[in-house]
C-alpha cells in the first residue's frame, strides 16, 4: 500500500509540490505567530515574589518619593526599590542603539533584583560615582563598550541629557534578555531636574509569591484616597501591560491564524479532491482486482496525511531556520523579542496540525473514490 500511496503523489509531482509548499507556507506563519505570541507573552525576567507600584491612571504619571517608606513598612515586604524610566536617545534612533534606561538606587536596587549578579567592585565602584551607571554583560558586548567609557544620552521625555559614566557590570545566566539595560543613579536624575521628589515605580520584594494577592490589595489601599492613587500588579502582569497598547494582540494573531488553517484546509481538499477524480478508472479497476472500499478509502487518506505530514515539516524547518535571523534583527527594535524562538511544543503543534489538515482534506475524496461503483467508473473513463 505504501508504493501505491507514494507512487499516486508523484504521479502529478508538480501538483503535489505546490500543495505540500502551500501547506508549509502556511504552518510556517502559523509558527513564526506562535513563536511571536510566546516572546510577546513570555516571563522568562519575571519573579513570582516582585510587586510593582505604579500610578493609578498611566506610566506617565509620577508617584511622590515618599511612597518608598511606606510601601516599605507592609507586611511581608522584605525590600523596596525605586525605579524611574529616562527613555532618550542614545547616538541616534536606531533601533540598535535603543536600550532601557532607568534611574535607580544602588542602595536598594540588588536586594529587590537579588537575581541579577554583580561583583563587589564594580557595585562600589557605581554607588561611589553619582555620575556612574552599571549595563548588562549582553548590552556591553552589543555596544563595544569598555570600563570608564563615557556615554551620552540626550533627553526627550525628561528635559535632561545625561553624561554617564560605565562602572560595572551586571549579568543574569537564566534571562539573558534582563541584560540589555543599564541603570544610572536616580539622584543624578532628580538633581539634575531642580529635585521634584517623584518616583515612576517602585518594587518591591516580598517574602513569598503567596503574599502577592495580600501585598497588590494593601498597596492601593493605602493611597486610594490620595492625589495619586497607585496600581499594584505582578512583575509579569506589569509587562505584559506595555501590549495593551496594542489592543488585544492573542485575538489578532489567533485570527490570522485560524484564516490560515481554514484556507489551506480548503485548498487541500480541493486538491485531494482532484486527484480522487484523476483515478476513478484505476480505483474502477483495483476494485475488480479485489481491493475493497476500506483499502481504497485508505489509500486516499494516507495521500492527504503524507502530504500535511510532508507540509508540516517543510513549515517547521523554515520556521528553525528564519526565526533565529528575524530574531537578531527584531530585537534591536524591541529587546523582549531576543527570546524569539520556536519552542519543540509549537513545532509539535505544528506537526500534529499538518497531519490534522491532511487528514481532514482526505475524508470526503476519501469517501467517494471508495463508493465508485465498478462498472460505472470504467465507462465514465471510457
Amino acid at each position: 500500500m505504501g508504493k501505491l500511496v507514494w507512487r499516486n503523489l508523484t504521479r502529478n509531482r508538480l501538483r503535489t509540490a505546490l500543495t505540500v509548499a502551500s501547506v508549509g507556507l502556511a504552518l510556517f506563519l502559523l509558527t513564526f505567530l506562535g513563536s511571536l505570541l510566546d516572546a510577546i507573552e513570555g516571563t522568562e525576567t519575571s519573579s513570582e515574589s516582585r510587586v510593582v507600584v505604579r500610578h493609578a491612571v498611566s506610566l506617565t504619571f509620577d508617584m511622590p518619593e515618599a511612597y518608598g517608606n511606606r510601601l516599605t513598612r507592609l507586611d511581608q515586604v522584605q525590600a523596596v526599590t525605586p525605579l524611574t524610566w529616562f527613555g532618550g536617545t542614545y547616538k541616534d534612533q536606531r533601533p540598535a542603539n535603543f536600550f532601557p534606561r532607568f534611574g535607580a538606587d544602588p542602595s536598594t536596587l540588588f536586594e529587590v533584583f537579588d537575581d541579577y549578579e554583580i561583583s563587589t567592585a564594580d557595585f562600589q565602584a557605581w554607588r561611589d560615582d553619582r555620575g556612574g551607571f552599571i549595563a548588562g554583560q549582553e548590552l556591553i558586548d552589543k555596544q563595544g563598550w569598555e570600563m570608564g567609557e563615557r556615554i551620552t544620552v540626550l533627553g526627550d521625555i525628561y528635559p535632561l541629557d545625561l553624561e554617564l559614566t560605565l562602572r560595572g557590570v551586571f549579568t543574569r545566566a537564566d534571562a539573558p534578555s534582563a541584560e540589555r539595560q543599564i541603570f544610572f543613579h536616580r539622584r543624578y536624575l532628580e538633581e539634575g531636574l531642580g529635585n521634584p521628589g517623584t518616583v515612576g515605580t517602585y518594587w518591591l520584594k516580598l517574602d513569598s509569591a503567596d503574599a502577592v494577592p495580600s501585598v497588590v490589595r494593601a498597596a492601593e489601599t493605602m493611597f486610594e484616597s490620595s492625589d495619586a492613587p497607585v496600581r499594584a500588579e505582578t512583575e509579569e502582569a506589569f509587562a505584559l501591560s506595555f501590549l495593551e497598547l496594542l489592543g488585544n494582540v492573542r485575538l489578532l494573531l489567533g485570527s490570522i491564524g485560524l484564516a490560515v488553517v481554514v484556507s489551506i484546509l480548503f485548498i487541500t481538499a480541493n486538491t485531494m479532491a482532484m486527484a480522487a477524480r484523476d483515478r476513478v478508472r484505476e480505483v474502477a479497476v483495483m476494485r475488480t482486482l479485489g481491493f475493497q472500499r476500506g483499502h481504497v478509502t485508505w489509500l486516499v487518506l494516507l495521500e492527504a496525511i503524507l502530504v500535511g505530514g510532508l507540509g508540516a515539516m517543510v513549515g517547521a524547518g523554515l520556521a528553525v531556520l528564519s526565526i533565529g535571523a528575524l530574531r537578531s534583527g527584531l530585537e534591536d527594535a524591541l529587546p523582549l523579542f531576543g527570546t524569539l524562538e520556536a519552542s519543540p511544543t509549537i513545532l509539535g503543534g505544528a506537526l500534529v496540525l499538518g497531519l490534522a489538515i491532511g487528514l481532514l482534506s482526505g475524508i470526503v475524496p476519501a469517501w467517494n473514490a471508495s463508493r465508485v461503483d465498478i462498472v460505472g467508473g470504467l465507462r465514465r473513463v471510457t
